[in-house]
Parts: structure tokens; sequence; C-alpha cells
């Protein structure tokens, strides 16, 4: 294997990152590549991902009211930023803005109407590498993290009492008034930290990265509204408080290994910690005993990506993932749970050190079954059918990158 630079190329293809929803709130894998680029570089990502999740939840207002949620995933752009410079032979740096957290849902329709939900969390990493030698390294630094949590709910209104329902009759439209709101912002630091042996000459590398959780302390003002039928309006209360929300620990393990002089492929197992992460405002859980969202397992996300060199200034890659269906419980803004994908791109080079990165997938999440909402427990002692059906959905993701090295 002596064309080292056709490998590099297969490399950077390989390399590319995947975009599209996982485990819990998961959205880009929390990737470093950038710290193993050769020489100096500076890159940018942009791209959009497009869910579509669609449900059915109860029709207790009435059997003439359809329950069907339509697409309760919004479409989401995002965009990543990074720069790697060598300081000396052994010492490098990287900066590394990213949202490695997102998932925004939003109901327009059915029972759960005008009720939505954005949760987020921003980073921007500092990560130096020391080199042993050539074979071994380890990295890692500071990371800052902006978390936003911003929900709220607005239940629809029966044009009379329904027996057992929790909604509260009236001809306030749907949407007009939150019948639960909360909006929250909070920074923290955590770390990365990792190892890799490699080969460099063959383009081999095994690297293992460990992200560190999270954990926000939110100050919290939840409001609360309540319709009261007698004087046609609706009365507001505010509730302070404090709460934490926790991004979960995580682990990379990345492997690489050329198969030919111009095929590369790449190996990933990411393990993340969701066990125990959950939303949990003092309000609402004192109001409904239950948090927002709770996760309860833990994920591990495979993935498999081949790249291969066409000529000296395009390749391509394939690549796919698996993450096995749990048991989690279905909750407003929890409706799926595992699921595989399949994708692919190109890389183009048109000029010595600038590259460019076109990809797409297509991801396949697990749809799940259950009661929603801790606030239906009056309906279904009252034996009303309360379970709402999530079939599968379709995730589709399409990003760009541009990579300069100098």
């Amino acid at each position: 294997m002596k064309n080292t630079k056709t490998l590099a190329f297969a490399a950077a293809v390989a390399l590319a990152p995947s975009v599209s929803h996982a485990g819990g709130f998961d959205l880009s894998g929390q990737p470093i590549d950038i710290i193993f680029e050769e020489g100096n570089y500076i890159e940018g990502r942009v791209g959009i991902v497009i869910p579509d999740l669609e449900g059915d939840t109860p029709t207790l207002l009435s059997p003439s009211i359809s329950g069907a949620t339509g697409n309760t995933a919004d479409t989401t752009p995002f965009f990543t930023l990074g720069a790697k410079a060598d300081f000396t032979d052994r010492i490098s740096g990287a900066l590394i803005y990213d949202t490695p957290f997102l998932r925004q849902t939003t109901y327009e329709n059915g029972l759960f109407e005008g009720t939505s939900a954005r949760v987020e969390a921003e980073t921007l990493s500092a990560v130096g590498r020391f080199k042993f030698n050539e074979n071994f390294s380890v990295f890692g630094g500071p990371r800052l993290q902006a978390s936003r949590v911003d929900l709220q709910s607005q239940f629809a209104r029966a044009p009379g009492p329904v027996p057992g329902s929790p909604i509260p009759p009236g001809p306030i439209a749907p949407g007009e008034v939150p019948a639960f709101e909360i909006d929250v912002q909070e920074y923290d630091f955590g770390f990365v930290a990792g190892l890799a042996a490699e080969i460099p000459k063959y383009k081999i590398r095994a690297a293992v990265t460990y992200n560190s959780e999270i954990t926000h302390d939110f100050d919290s003002v939840e409001t609360f509204s309540q319709f009261v039928p007698a004087f046609n309006t609706v009365l507001g209360q505010d509730v302070p408080g404090e709460f934490e929300v926790t991004t979960p620990q995580s682990v990379n393990i990345d492997l690489q290994a050329p198969i030919s002089t111009s095929t590369l492929v790449r190996a990933n197992i990411r393990w993340v910690n969701w066990d125990g992460v959950d939303f949990n405002p003092p309000g609402f859980a004192g109001t409904f005993n239950q948090p927002v969202v709770e996760y309860t397992d833990d994920t591990i996300t495979y993935r498999l990506t081949v790249a291969q060199k066409i000529n000296d200034k395009l390749a391509a890659f394939v690549t796919g993932s698996y993450e096995e269906q749990g048991d989690e419980e279905i909750s407003l803004f929890k409706t799926t749970d595992g699921g595989f994908s399949i994708g692919g791109g190109v890389v183009i080079e048109p000029t010595e050190g600038l590259k460019l990165t076109l990809g797409g997938e297509y991801r396949r999440l697990f749809g799940i079954s259950g009661v929603q909402s801790p606030a239906l427990a009056p309906a279904t002692a009252a034996g009303l059918d309360t379970s709402s059906d999530f079939g599968d959905a379709d995730v589709f993701a399409l990003s760009a990158r541009f990579g300069y090295s100098f």
C-alpha cells in the first residue's frame, strides 16, 4: 500500500459524520474527528433534518373528532464549525462548535393539539492532542455547553363536559392559552477525553472517546392556566422552582482500516447513558406525579462506513447504522425507540487542500404506543381508551461540509 494520498482522500470520506435522529435526543454523535486531520485545517458544515413522525391520539372529546396527530417532528436545520492547528510535531489543538443534542416536537392536531417542546444543547469544545510517537496519542479538553428546555401544552377543549376527561369544557380556541409553559436556559461545563492508536502510513486507527455528562441547574418559572367556565376566562398561576437536566455521558469507539489502496472501512460504536435522564420541573411533578419525560434505557448505536476513491478529485461513501429497540415507555415527547439508517455521499477535491462533502441519510425509527400523558389518568380510570399509537417514522438528513487544509 504505497499510495498514501489515495488513502488520505478515502479517509476524509470515512470520517464524514452522520446526522439523523438517534436514541434520546441525540443528533450529531459528538464527533471530534477534526483533531486527526493533517496540518492546519478549518471546516464548516450545514444541513437539515426532515422527520415524518405521525401517530393517533385518543378521541376523548368526540368520536367524530380525528385523533391523528399529523407530523409531530419539526424540520430542523443545523450547522457546525471547527478549526485545528499543529503547535509542534507532537502537540495540536482544535476548537469545535456542535449541536450534539436536539429534538423538537409539535402537535398541530389530535388530542394534544398546541403541545410543543424543544430541547437543545450547543457545545464549544477545546480539544488538545499529544502524540507520544507516531503510533500513540491522547486527547481531551473542556467543553462549554448551553442547554435550553422550552415546553408548552395546550389541550383542546370540549364543547361540553366529558365524563372522566381531564379536558375542561369551554369555547376557548385550541392553542390560544397554554395550559402549561416553561422556558429555561443555562450554561455549564464538562469535558472530553480519549486515546488513539494508529499506523499513519496505512490510515489504520483505533480511537476511544469519552464525553462527560453535563448537569444543568435551572431556575424555573412554570406557568399553569386553568379555564373557569363561570367567568369564561382563564386564570394563570406562576410556580417558581429549581430542577436539573443532565445531558448523558457517552463513549465513542472508532475503528478504521484500508482494504485496498483506494478503499477504507470505518466502524463506529456509540454508547449513551440515557438511563435516568429526565425533565422533572417541580410544578409539573407536583401536579401530575410524573416527569415531563424520562428515559430508562441506555442506547448502543452501531455504524459501518465504506469509502471508495473514484479518481483524483472524487470519492464516494456508503454508510449504515442500527440501534436496537429497547423498552422505553411512551410520553408526549418520546414516541420512538431505536431504528436503522442507510446513506451515502461524495467528496469532491477541486483543488489541493479543499474538500467538499455532500451527504444524505435515511433513517427508520421504531414507533411505540401507550398512554402519553399522566393528565389522562382520570379518563383511564373511567374506562376510556387513552392510548396513543405511533407507527414507524421516516427521517431524511442532508448535509454539506467544506474543509480546507493549509
